[in-house]
């Protein structure tokens, strides 16, 4: 069998069933970053991959169920990234550079940027997607916001905490929008990682500098 799965007769082992899995969430991966999602078919996959269509849909009944473990299986490399904790940043201002630093890496893959294209593409199909996509980032949502408050030094409230989202989601589009904007439209958004690195640094001041205004002024009254 293609990609180093091998039969051998009868019902397969854990350990096999296990690995069939993972080739063929890389597999589709593969297939829907490069022809799309439309034009991506089971069929085409189950023969790359050297199976049964029939395998494929026992494990995911449809198309569709394929492509949502597929986007399930890149938020799982995004929380898994994002969740490491350096040692030796005491400051939340620190985790905080840590994490958008990883973020905006983990965007510029070009399996995220295909992803993020599919859905928006075809939104209306993939609600139910995006739906889960968005539960399973909360909660790297919610220690940004956490950590921000304790930059801020804002009080623990339902407003503040309603403001602090706001501030976040603001923020963190200095480092996602204009490089996501450009991959999406078929342009690469850095020359080099100097570029990158430059442009990181200069989204980071501008951070930083609302974080403390937002600090001198105070929360929400």
């Amino acid at each position: 069998m293609a990609d180093g799965v091998t039969h051998t007769g009868g019902r397969p082992s854990h350990e096999a069933a296990e690995e069939l899995d993972r080739t063929i969430i890389a597999i589709a991966t593969a297939q829907f970053m490069r022809a799309g999602y439309a034009a991506t078919s089971v069929e085409h996959i189950a023969k790359v991959i050297g199976c049964s269509k029939a395998t494929i849909y026992r494990r995911y009944p449809s198309k569709k169920e394929l492509f949502r473990a597929v986007v399930h299986e890149r938020c799982r490399d995004m929380v898994d990234i994002l969740q490491a904790k350096p040692e030796g940043q005491a400051h939340p201002m620190d985790a905080i550079k840590d994490m958008l630093r990883r973020f905006l890496d983990f965007l510029l893959v070009p399996e995220t940027v295909e992803t993020y294209r599919i859905l928006i593409m075809d939104c209306q199909q993939f609600a139910s997607i995006t739906a889960d996509l968005d539960r399973a980032i909360e909660p790297l949502h919610a220690r940004m916001n956490s950590l921000l408050g304790q930059a801020l030094g804002w009080a623990d409230t339902p407003a503040n905490r309603a403001e602090i989202a706001v501030l976040e989601m603001s923020l963190r589009g200095l480092f996602t929008g204009w490089p996501l904007h450009q991959m999406l439209s078929g342009h690469k958004p850095f020359a080099t990682k100097a570029a990158e690195q430059r442009f990181f640094e200069a989204s980071w001041n501008v951070l930083e500098s609302a974080v403390h205004m937002r600090k001198v002024s105070g929360p929400p009254a």
